[in-house]
Formats: C-alpha cells, sequence, structure tokens
C-alpha cells in the first residue's frame, strides 16, 4: 500500500512539472485593436446563474455583486457606528442602509460590490472581434502579462467564455513568437500572436467555458 502511494505521489509531481501555463503578452486580438467601450445599442445589465450582473455603461463595464456579511446584535449594541432600525442596518455603508434579517444572535445582510473591468483606472484592455461584430475580448492584465476573456452578445443575452486549454494541447503551435520561462515546477509560455495566428486557433478551444447571462428588461 505504501509503495502504491509513493507511485501516484510521484506521477502526480510529474504532471505538476510537466505543466505549462499559457499568457499573452498583448492584448488579442492585436494592440491595434483597443476600444474604450462595446457598441452603445449593447449597453445593460447581463445577469449571470450565480446572480452576478455585467453592467455595460458609458463609463466602462462592471461586475455588481453581493456578499453576505453578518453582526451580532451585542455588537450593534455597544457601538456607537452601527444601528439597527426598522429592518435596515445604518452604519455599515457611509451614506445608506442595508436591509437586514435577524437570525438567533446574528442580523445578516448583503453588501453590493461594483468592481470594474474596463474603464478609467483599470489596466484591463477591452478588444474587438475582426470576425464577428458582436464579438468582443476583454484582456485581464496579471503581472505584466493578459488572460482573456471572450464576449458574445446574442439577441437576449451574453455569453461569456473563459480562456483554458488542455494539458498536451498543441493549439498554440501555430504561434511563432512564444518567449518560455522556465520555473521549478512548471514553464511559463508567453505568447506572442499576430492576429493572423490568433484567428487560425479554434475559438472553442481557446474558451471552452461558456457561461450564458441574460440581459435585463
Amino acid at each position: 500500500m505504501k509503495i502504491f502511494v509513493v507511485v501516484a505521489s510521484l506521477f502526480l509531481s510529474l504532471n505538476v512539472i510537466g505543466q505549462k501555463s499559457y499568457y499573452f503578452s498583448d492584448p488579442v486580438p492585436s494592440a491595434e485593436k483597443r476600444i474604450d467601450n462595446v457598441n452603445a445599442k449593447l449597453f445593460g445589465e447581463y445577469t449571470s446563474p450565480d446572480g452576478r450582473i455585467y453592467s455595460f455603461e458609458e463609463t466602462g463595464i462592471y461586475v455588481i455583486s453581493t456578499s453576505i456579511s453578518s453582526m451580532s446584535r451585542t455588537s450593534i449594541r455597544e457601538s456607537a457606528q452601527y444601528n439597527v432600525i426598522n429592518g435596515y442596518i445604518h452604519g455599515v455603508l457611509k451614506d445608506d442602509s442595508i436591509p437586514c434579517v435577524l437570525d438567533g444572535e446574528r442580523y445578516y445582510f448583503g453588501v453590493r460590490n461594483r468592481d470594474l473591468l474596463i474603464g478609467e483606472g483599470s489596466n484591463n484592455v477591452l478588444t474587438e472581434s475582426a470576425n464577428n461584430s458582436n464579438e468582443y475580448f476583454i484582456n485581464m492584465k496579471e503581472d505584466g502579462v493578459y488572460v482573456p476573456i471572450r464576449l458574445t452578445f446574442q439577441k437576449k443575452g451574453l455569453d461569456i467564455s473563459y480562456f483554458d486549454y488542455e494539458f498536451e494541447t498543441e493549439i498554440f503551435d501555430g504561434v511563432e513568437n512564444q518567449k518560455v520561462i522556465k520555473n521549478e515546477f512548471n514553464d511559463l509560455v508567453i505568447l506572442s500572436p499576430t492576429s493572423d495566428e490568433f484567428y487560425q486557433m479554434a475559438m472553442e478551444e481557446l474558451f471552452p467555458k461558456s457561461v450564458p447571462l441574460k440581459r435585463a428588461k
């Protein structure tokens, strides 16, 4: 049994060591396609199955979510900052109150978060597709490199597809400009595809995980 565990652990370690992590040196599909926003006709709110809202506005693109917090009755009673009146807790937000629910000895409430994806102050880059007027890419900047997210607008909603790849993928073999950074456990591969090289890759293989969002009326 011990021999099996050792062999299995070694096998898993070799798999981890052999992995490659892929990133892009510049926003895709190309730096020349950078834009400030999607087409104005697409502005609005789109809701994901987990309740997050992607809001496309004149000032940029935002992700709106709600985090659940709680506070004990004792803490509120002994605090000069917080107060509960008629089912609303005061003091959590600077200029507003929040609906709350008492369960046992704790008040529970939701705090609405509004995170900027694209817009003034963001390091992320929005690009548009050369092949589809309803397709865009949000290039998330991470430590000087980029990870793209694909946006495909439909008649009544939006599909968000996330960048991913198989363990031994060959999808990036057609990219001539690649920089490999050796690490202890895996290799970081920085891709610099031309626009043609990028579009020669199958989008369904680059972005296999898709989440459908419904557009608010």
